[in-house]
């Protein structure tokens, strides 16, 4: 009997100290913004998930970042966050203005990150006749440290293409390396298309800053 007793007892402590184990507290705290661009104020586009900004933050003395990425219009948001005092610095295809940034992330917390993309681009679609599109990409470099060393073309059947990722799509690159070009326009002629159908364009550049990013254009639509 008494044995049967210490059993029962046995068991309620483990049941009470499990259950203590696993009440963690949930995260309380969302932060959202957008990366924006310093002197056009305009949304800093990029490759999304697999190759665009990374949101990194830093609470107290972790040296260990929570990663954030952004989706390709340049907004972000994360959900599964406590409150608290971080250090944010955003990672891709620019250089931020001003140092790492410190904010105090509450319930609900908006946060615009200001930068300098390393190049300004413009995609035009000029004509889509047939299977073949015309597509005008104006560029700008921005860091006369930098060298431009691609400039491109993306197209896919879904919306926010990129060097990586164009279901129903593809690609053309052109390096430019040895130009030393700084600002201007190229022409991109795209055969093999479905006529038809409708694609999704955007410029695509990259400069030889560290990382390997690519800035990207606003969307064009083939009707």
């Amino acid at each position: 009997m008494k044995s049967r007793v210490y059993f029962y007892l046995l068991l309620i402590i483990i049941s009470i100290t499990s259950c203590s184990i696993d009440n963690y507290d949930m995260p309380n705290a969302t932060l959202s913004g957008r990366v924006l661009d310093n002197v056009t104020n305009e949304m800093v586009q990029n490759g999304g998930v697999n190759s665009g900004t990374i949101i990194q933050l830093f609470e107290g003395k972790y040296k260990q970042p929570i990663l954030s990425y952004s989706y390709p219009d340049g907004h972000f948001t994360n959900e599964a966050l406590f409150a608290g005092n971080y250090k944010l610095f955003a990672v891709g295809a620019f250089k931020l203005v001003g140092d790492t940034m410190r904010i105090t992330i509450n319930k609900d917390t908006e946060v615009d990150i200001k930068v300098l993309p390393n190049v300004r681009l413009k995609a035009t679609l000029q004509s889509f006749v047939g299977t073949t599109a015309t597509v005008k990409v104006e560029y700008s470099k921005v860091h006369s440290d930098q060298v431009l060393n691609q400039l491109a073309v993306v197209w896919s059947t879904i919306d926010y293409p990129n060097l990586y990722t164009f279901s129903g799509g593809g690609q053309k690159t052109e390096t430019v390396t040895s130009q030393n070009l700084t600002e201007g326009e190229m022409i991109f002629t795209i055969t093999g298309l479905t006529a038809g159908k409708k694609y999704y364009f955007r410029a695509a550049g990259r400069t030889n800053a560290p990382g390997n990013y690519y800035n990207y254009s606003a969307t064009v639509v083939s009707q």
